[in-house]
């Protein structure tokens, strides 16, 4: 089974955490930087999330992890995904491809999913400059896929 099928099979388990999507993300190009490690770590503090459940979400472990209802809280999620995707300058199909499905599993559509990039662009979350490469990817990305 690819990393992709597992999204596409087991996204909707109460157990998917915020953790293993983030390190699915990071290690879908088959490295793991320093920068990504990094990164991890900050959302997680942000989220709150211990080294305990970070460990346990590696581990296949059920982390408290809640479903995703509001757009807001679909919004943030997909955010932090975005962040570890674009943390080390690389955009691989496989990861944006990730992204794209646990969008389409939050019932988060292409357009949606790109307006809350344009939206951090607008708000200084994300600079101009990130923000035109991030937009430039998925845009590539979908214009080969197609928008589903």
């Amino acid at each position: 089974m690819s990393i992709v099928d597992w999204f596409i099979n087991d996204l909707d388990t109460e157990e998917r955490a915020l953790t293993r999507d983030l390190l699915s993300v990071a290690i879908a190009d088959h490295e793991f930087s320093e920068e990504e490690q990094k990164t991890i770590l900050e959302i997680c503090e942000t989220e709150g999330i211990s080294m305990v459940e970070l460990m346990d979400s590696i581990r296949d472990k059920e982390s408290g992890a809640k479903r995703l209802q509001s757009t807001e809280e679909k919004k943030r999620y997909l955010l932090h995904l975005i962040r570890m995707m674009s943390t080390d300058g690389k955009f691989p199909t496989l990861e944006l491809h990730i992204i794209e499905v646990i969008a389409k599993k939050l019932e988060v559509n292409p357009m949606q999913l790109l307006s809350f990039v344009f939206g951090e662009i607008s708000e200084g979350h994300i600079s101009k400059d990130e923000g035109i490469v991030i937009v430039d990817n998925f845009v590539r990305h979908y214009t080969t896929i197609g928008l589903q």
